[in-house]
Order: structure tokens, then C-alpha cells, then sequence
């Protein structure tokens, strides 16, 4: 028997979500073992591509668009919110562990129930009937959708901000959703194409079907990615000094006089066995940070370390964040330019020691030196 494009297409959803489901639950090692959330993600990815695999497969072996289509349009409806809430229930508890609670999970899962009751009611209900329940179940998921996207977005700022001072495990969990954020972008977008596609014929139908494929790729492959290439961020155990407490009181008020390696000094140790202080040495040495974009990541990627233990040893080292350190050194390598070439134009200046505008330059120069470019050009040379 000849397959229409549609039935093609369902066939292709099929076989391509199970196959990525099964590998999923079939893989593991022990970075997801160790992981609580890695473990959770991948179950939930897992879960959603299979369930997309089942009931695609139902669409297609009872022919359900042609013989049963309301059955068909709350299958489908029914499958975007448990896609929806599986990875919702995935990504919240990421951001905010509170979100894990029992009640919360209750809450989720009774407007989830609620949405659903009222779509396969609607299949046995005549219209108006029929439709006015759809729609007041859609504008029950899209009020529950924007909560858990709002709880999302003020729970990711405020990790994000947090990252920036601690760094460790929480940076892992930013990678991953960044990864997967496109992914539900995506998905969201291909909900509201449905809305619309719903009525038209089973060659639009088809296209979309094949369109999804990509999100579906892109989902299992980001996973799979972050599987590969998760590094846990594991803080570095240093040796407590017999009089830590004290002497650490006595270091951040300023008092060094008593000669007693003190915390910080012993974690520069620390490093400098690691051979990270060799390493950053040689970064200055070679003016690597006179290139431009360079971030944290890249030279945590250069230095074959990572950026929890780049950022404590700059801190320790040189008492400033990362950003600051490297605006310090471009600073200096921007001074040496202004005193030995007096002609050289700012905006070349600018670009040489990395900053991508000049008005960014002169605003980092003017807050670290006290003077603009000109300015502090103009005093060396009527110094001299």
C-alpha cells in the first residue's frame, strides 16, 4: 500500500523520537549517576520523545485524522501539555529546588489533569460545546504556561547573578538550560503553528510533522551533548588551618603582620601545584588578552581548566573578579601604547588591547585610571 506524505510523515516522527528515546534510557555514565538534576533532565527528554513516538504511532495505525479526527486533535493537544509539563517539571527545580516541593508538583500536575479532562470531553461533545471546551482548556494551559515561565525567568536571573560570585555546579546547570531554552522556544512556536494547521489538510499537516523533526533533533542532541561533555565543577578541599577562623578574620581586616600562611596564600599553593599560576603567566606573557570577546569560558578552555578555579585563583591572586582583572590588564597595555606612540589615534588604541568600541575603552580607562585616554596622553607628555 502507497503511503500518503502524511502518513510518511508520522512514520518518520515515529521511528526518530522512540529510537532517540530508547538511546537515551539505554545511556548513562557516572557524571549522570552522580548528578541528581542530570539524571532528571535526561529522564524527562527521554519521557517526552517517547511519549511523541506512542502516540504518533496511534495517529498512524488507526488512521485517527481520517476516522476519528477529534480523537486526533485531543491526541495532539494532550501531547503538548505533557511535553510541556515534563520538561517544565525538569527546568524549574534547576532554577529553584523549592519548586520540587510535593504541593507544587500537585498543583502542576491537577491543571494538567484539568486541561486534559476538558479536551477529551470535548471529543464526545457536539459543537459550540466541543469548541468552547478546547478553548477554555488552551487558555487554562497558557495561564499555567506563563506562571512556570515567569517562576523560570526571575529563578534564572537570580541563579545567573549568583553564578557570577560562586561559580561551581551552578554554571553546569546554566549551560543546560541555554541549551535547551531554544529547544522550548521552538516547541512553543510549533504549538502555535498547530492552532493554526489544525484545520487545513494533511499536506500541511505532513510538513509540519517533518518540521518537528528538527526540534526533535536539536532536543536529543543537546542532551546528549551535555551528557558528553558535563564537567561537575567540584570545589577544590583545601587543608583547614588549626587557626582558620581567626586568622581569616584577622586577613580581611587587614591584618598580615603575624607572617602565618593564611588562607588565601595557601590556596595560591594550591594552584600553583595545579599548574594554573604557570599557565596564566604565560596568557599575560603572550598578551592573549588583547584579543577580542574574550570571556571566562574560553580561557578557562585555553588554560585546560575550569571557570571555578580561574575565578578563585584571579580573586585570590589579584583580589578582583575576572572582568575586572582583564580590563586592568588591557588598561596597562593601553597606557604602554599612549606613551610610546603619541600619534597613534584612541579608536587604534581601543582595538588593539581588545575593547570592540572606543567609547567602551574610554569609559573602562576613565573609571580605572581617573582620566580619559587624552587626558593621561596629554599629562605624560608635559611630564616629560
Amino acid at each position: 500500500m502507497r503511503l500518503s506524505l502524511y502518513e510518511y510523515s508520522q512514520l518518520c516522527v515515529v521511528v526518530e523520537t522512540m529510537a532517540f528515546g530508547l538511546c537515551l534510557i539505554s545511556i548513562g555514565n557516572a557524571k549522570v549517576l552522580s548528578s541528581q538534576w542530570l539524571k532528571l533532565a535526561k529522564g524527562s527528554v527521554a519521557a517526552v520523545l517517547m511519549q511523541v513516538g506512542v502516540i504518533t504511532l496511534l495517529q498512524y495505525a488507526f488512521q485517527m485524522s481520517v476516522n476519528y479526527p477529534k480523537v486526533d486533535i485531543a491526541l495532539n493537544i494532550t501531547m503538548l501539555y505533557a511535553t510541556t509539563i515534563l520538561l517544565g517539571s525538569a527546568f524549574l527545580p534547576l532554577t529553584a529546588e523549592t519548586h520540587l516541593t510535593r504541593t507544587r508538583l500537585l498543583i502542576t500536575y491537577a491543571v494538567f489533569l484539568l486541561c486534559v479532562t476538558f479536551v477529551w470531553i470535548s471529543a464526545a461533545c457536539q459543537d459550540p460545546l466541543s469548541t468552547l471546551l478546547i478553548v477554555a482548556s488552551l487558555a487554562l494551559y497558557f495561564f499555567e504556561l506563563v506562571r512556570i515561565i515567569i517562576v523560570f525567568v526571575v529563578n534564572y536571573r537570580a541563579m545567573k547573578k549568583q553564578n557570577r560570585v560562586t561559580g561551581s555546579d551552578i554554571d553546569a546547570r546554566i549551560t543546560y538550560i541555554d541549551m535547551l531554552f531554544r529547544c522550548i522556544a521552538l516547541l512553543s512556536l510549533f504549538a502555535v503553528m498547530y492552532i493554526f494547521l489544525v484545520m487545513l489538510s494533511p499536506q500541511a499537516k505532513a510538513f509540519y510533522n517533518l518540521a518537528m523533526l528538527l526540534v526533535w533533533d536539536y532536543l536529543f542532541v543537546s542532551i546528549v551533548n551535555l551528557i558528553i561533555n558535563y564537567n561537575p565543577m567540584v570545589d577544590i578541599e583545601l587543608p583547614q588551618h588549626p587557626q582558620n577562623e581567626k586568622h581569616s578574620k584577622s586577613t580581611k581586616s587587614g591584618n598580615t603582620a603575624t607572617g602565618q600562611p593564611g588562607g588565601e596564600d595557601h590556596e595560591l599553593e594550591v594552584f600553583t601545584v595545579l599548574g594554573l599560576r604557570e599557565k596564566i603567566d604565560a596568557w599575560v606573557a603572550d598578551k592573549s588578552y588583547c584579543q577580542h570577546n574574550v570571556t571566562m569560558m574560553q580561557v578557562a578552555e585555553q588554560l585546560e581548566t575550569n571557570r571555578t578555579y580561574l575565578s578563585r585563583y584571579v580573586n585570590s591572586r589579584y583580589g578582583c573578579s575576572f572582568n575586572a582583572w582583564l580590563n586592568r590588564l588591557r588598561i596597562d597595555e593601553a597606557k604602554q601604547l599612549l606613551a610610546s606612540s603619541p600619534t597613534l589615534p584612541i579608536d587604534q588604541v581601543a582595538q588593539s588591547v581588545g575593547y570592540a568600541t572606543k567609547s567602551h575603552f574610554m569609559s573602562s580607562f576613565k573609571s580605572i585610571v581617573g582620566l580619559t585616554p587624552g587626558q593621561w596622553r596629554q599629562q605624560q607628555n608635559s611630564d616629560s
